[in-house]
């Protein structure tokens, strides 16, 4: 079975606000499988990827989640990388 091909988002320090369009499902990466959702990007048209491995990333989706009655689908989010360093935690707020 072929894989389709995916654009994945990548974050910065600069804010990003996505709303998550999808349940958790996973992807085959070359360190194996991962998990993602898709997301739609405010001013973008389409959908894009959005790995959810990170702890920083799972830590804050965790609640949110949870006050979403178990469900990713819907979460409104602002999220950017706490510095530039590519291991910089992420930074992830609800939006309203």
């Amino acid at each position: 079975m072929e894989q389709e091909k995916r654009e994945f988002i990548r974050f910065g320090v600069e804010e990003v606000a996505v709303e998550i369009v999808s349940e958790p499902f996973v992807v085959n990466t070359f360190r194996g499988f991962a998990p993602v959702v898709d997301v739609k990007v405010e001013g973008e048209e389409g959908t894009k990827s959005m790995y959810i491995s990170a702890k920083s990333l799972a830590d804050a989706l965790t609640p949110m989640v949870e006050e979403n009655g178990g469900k990713f689908t819907g979460l409104k989010l602002k999220i950017k990388k706490e510095s530039t360093d590519n291991r910089a935690p992420y930074v992830v707020e609800e939006a309203k």
